[in-house]
């Protein structure tokens, strides 16, 4: 299980290796460099990148920055080093780094200002020359928005030198957004030992470049604790809910799901609902629709059995039928619908998933939440969605997505599918799970249709055997998979929900071959 790290985590996990696993801290150096070096050599490698710019800063993040002029100097690159900080302010770590580049013939620059740091970045040769960015870690508490660093900063991102970040581009950082400030630009970034919360928030990581985690040699154990909550799904943690099915199966030991979705001006959203529910292995799928859009369903996916009403009444006397039931897509906000939710909060005994204008019709109504019945409620919305929701702005929503959401479900006692680049799934517990796939051309008309489906087709099929948390997770992974191998096959422009929906068969069965962007190459 891939944890990401909070700032303090990496502290405290730092602090543990080093005090209790006796783990020197010159080693845990020595190895972030050496690993650092490794992927900035695949990246950039000599025969077209001879020569290497190396800024280094005064803390840990500038004694990474040492060691590895002096590794790429053994590798055969043209090393210059300049030193945005007094050698005296150096750590004892960073310090002697110092010294080994000194005896290594490779004395650092101390820079004390822009001009002649873009002196030096006006010599480098274009075209021929990478720079390492080890100024600041993950660990820089506020933005960085005037002075020498805000100017050196500046001059790097002008120079139009590659940049390779060591742990995470300076600049950039967990308690504000990347806007918030100026920050170097990076190509590539290595994060030592883990993913930071800051590599993603709000969302850093196109600055950040190609992230590659780098192990450094702190045992994993030590990050297993609870109280380390986010989790970036993987593959691994889908194989329960992708085993082989017993020979012996039918339909019904696969779920039945009811689907309450579309309306006469918006058809559409149900159908694609409720076919992504049966692509996603359910054993039965029923769309609740009005009468006149009967024919549509049948028409479209004959597969699909209908429920036509006319009044919201109509859909709870049949709710014990169902092992899940999806809420929202297409429904239009009106009254109706209002009623329809409320009813559902009231009645429903099976697991509810409530999307779109189910939510929409919320606003200002969130006090029906609290009095539900006490079966799993799942939310999803889009961060407008979860804006009116909570009465915050979007704006507040999008700089701190994880804050927002694991307050909102812990306090709620909700799951919440937090939609968006790197969609967050968060039990009431205040468990969280990041998802790694997908792509931009899933920003497209009828995807978070598909993707509530599949929610409710796994749904229907896997709880209360396994973890809702754990089927959400999966459902996400999967749901931006299936975009990711539509996407190989037709691109990313054309791609539509319907495509989404083709290859979510392919996502379960190609699972394991999903390589996270994070980790290798």
């Amino acid at each position: 299980m891939m944890k990401i790290l909070l700032n303090s985590w990496m502290r405290e996990i730092d602090r543990a290796a080093i005090a209790g696993r006796g783990i020197p801290a010159s080693v845990l150096m020595e190895n972030a460099a050496a690993g650092c070096c490794d992927y900035f050599a695949e990246v950039f490698p000599r025969n077209r990148y001879p020569g290497c710019l190396v800024l280094a800063g005064k803390g840990n993040n500038g004694g990474d920055g040492l060691a590895i002029a002096r590794l790429l100097q053994d590798r055969g690159y043209g090393v210059r080093v300049l030193l945005l900080a007094r050698p005296q302010d150096l750590g004892p770590e960073s310090r002697a780094n110092y010294e080994r580049l000194l005896e290594a013939g490779l004395p650092p620059e101390a820079v004390s200002s822009a001009a002649a740091l873009k002196k030096a970045l006006a010599a480098c040769a274009a075209h021929e020359t990478f720079l390492v960015d080890a100024v600041f870690g993950t660990g820089l508490e506020k933005p960085v928005t005037a002075g020498l660093f805000a100017e050196a900063f500046d001059a790097v991102n002008r120079s139009g030198l590659p940049v390779a970040a060591v742990d995470i581009p300076s600049g950039m950082g967990e308690s504000f957004a990347p806007a918030a400030g100026i920050h170097v630009r990076a190509r590539v970034t290595a994060a030592l030992h883990a993913l930071k919360w800051a590599h993603l928030h709000p969302d850093g990581s196109p600055d950040c470049g190609r992230i590659r985690v780098v192990d450094i040699g702190i045992p994993r154990d030590l990050e297993n604790g609870e109280e380390y909550f986010i989790h970036m799904t993987e593959p691994s943690d889908l194989r329960p809910l992708l085993a082989r099915r017993p020979r012996a199966a039918h339909k019904g030991d696969f779920g039945h799901a009811l689907v309450i979705a579309g309306s006469t001006e918006k058809p559409g959203a149900g159908i694609l609902a409720s076919y992504a529910v049966l692509r996603s292995g359910a054993g039965l799928s029923t769309a609740a629709v009005p009468p006149q859009n009967r024919d549509l369903s049948v028409l479209a996916h004959p597969e699909i059995m209908t429920l036509p009403y006319k009044k919201p009444e109509e859909i709870v006397a049949r709710l014990d039928d169902f092992s899940c039931v999806l809420a929202g897509p297409g429904l239009g906000e009106n009254p109706d619908t209002l009623r329809m939710v409320a009813a559902l909060l009231q009645k429903v005994k099976s697991p509810l998933v409530l999307d779109a204008d189910a939510l929409n019709v919320l606003d200002g109504q969130a006090a029906l939440l609290r009095g539900r019945n006490q079966r799993p409620l799942v939310l999803t919305p889009h961060p407008g969605e979860f804006a009116r929701l909570t009465g915050k702005a979007v704006k507040d929503v999008q700089q701190d997505r994880l804050g927002c959401g694991r307050e909102f479900a812990v306090r709620q006692g909700v799951y919440l599918v937090l939609k968006g680049h790197h969609t967050l799934a968060i039990s009431p517990q205040g468990r969280v799970w990041v998802n790694p796939s997908g792509n931009p051309g899933m920003a497209t008309a009828g995807s978070g249709d598909v993707l509530a489906g599949m929610i409710a087709g796994l749904i229907s099929q896997h709880y209360p055997r396994h973890a809702m948390d754990v089927i959400l997770a999966a459902a996400v992974f999967l749901h931006g998979y299936a975009g990711d191998l539509a996407a190989r096959e037709i691109g990313e422009a054309g791609l539509t929900a319907g495509d989404i929906i083709r290859f979510i068969p392919k996502s379960f069965l190609k699972a394991n071959g999903f390589r996270s962007p994070f980790l290798g190459a």
